[in-house]
């Protein structure tokens, strides 16, 4: 048997309305962590960000880091080994990676264009200390108000921040000011609505729970899981032009014959089965009240991982 999740990707061309001049994003090569952000939250044996605790649904330690690097390798495959879709230059300048995670995807950005200033940021200061000398990692909430210059970035990046913002249509309106004319934002995120292509998954199936329990989540704390479905829409209706959207619809598990859908199972299982627990954990003991045992044993009556062999 065999199951899909859908991969959703946006390039936008942002502003196109004249020109300006961009300054400089690196003013210090030194900064500091507070202590207190640090100081990261133990919930039923998972560790969470400690900068805005409790905003965010994923945990930060490292089983989900693992997680989070696995699913870059699957998005890679997915992307047939591209980073992005949007058609930058290669003498790109300034970059920002709205929450970057572990950073990988910025460290690999900047390794592959070294003319360009990378900046991650994020709640949590989980990424390396070794990173490449042109990119950045800064600790910041991206829903709160922009610091950064007006028209200076040529890339605005987004990847799988669905159930994380409240009011998208303020984000990609920061974006949209604080990128260049001419710039681009990319914004790829996942459908939480399992599908199948032979009624595999039905109404009743473990799956289509697993889905209504994360869409309800969404509408309980007004963060939407179901972010692919309207963000073309939104980010067009905050000034961007010349808006691409391309849908990928990708396996789970090793099923596929094809062996380049086969490779891309085989890696969006293992991610399913190395982050699971963190991504059920949270939403279901904060929003719905469940205890740690009754998750563990949702996890275990709900046998996913049997879907997609």
């Amino acid at each position: 048997m065999g199951g899909d999740e859908k991969v959703q990707s946006d390039i936008l061309v942002a502003r196109d309305d004249g020109s300006t001049s961009s300054s400089d994003m690196f003013l210090d090569d030194t900064f500091s962590i507070d202590s207190s952000i640090t100081a990261y939250r133990m919930e039923n044996g998972r560790r969470y960000h400690a900068y805005k605790e409790g905003t965010y649904w994923a945990p930060n330690d490292e089983r989900q880091n693992e997680n989070l690097d696995i699913s870059h390798h699957k998005y890679l495959l997915v992307l047939e080994g591209k980073l992005l879709l949007a058609p930058i230059r290669e003498d790109i300048e300034y970059v920002l990676d709205l929450g970057t995670g572990t950073g990988i995807w910025a460290i690999d950005f900047a390794d592959q264009y070294p003319t360009a200033q990378v900046l991650g940021t994020d709640l949590s200061p989980i990424q390396p200390d070794m990173v490449p000398p042109n990119c950045r990692f800064e600790v910041d909430d991206a829903k709160d108000e922009w610091i950064y210059p007006l028209d200076h970035f040529d890339l605005v990046h987004i990847r799988t921040l669905f159930g994380s913002i409240r009011d998208w249509n303020k984000l990609y309106r920061q974006a949209y000011r604080h990128l260049k004319p001419g710039g681009y934002i990319e914004q790829m995120e996942i459908s939480i609505q399992f599908k199948s292509d032979d009624g595999t998954v039905t109404a009743e199936s473990p799956l289509h729970r697993w889905s209504t329990l994360f869409t309800e989540a969404g509408e309980i704390t007004g963060q939407s899981f179901r972010v692919c479905e309207t963000m073309r829409a939104a980010i067009e209706a905050s000034g961007f032009v010349n808006v691409v959207e391309t849908i990928y619809k990708t396996p789970i598990g090793g099923w596929p014959q094809d062996s380049r859908l086969r490779e891309i199972g085989r890696w969006s299982l293992l991610g399913f089965d190395t982050g699971i627990e963190g991504y059920a954990i949270a939403l279901l003991t904060r929003v719905f009240g469940w205890n740690p045992t009754e998750v563990q044993v949702f996890l275990q009556v709900c046998p996913v991982r049997n879907f997609f062999i």
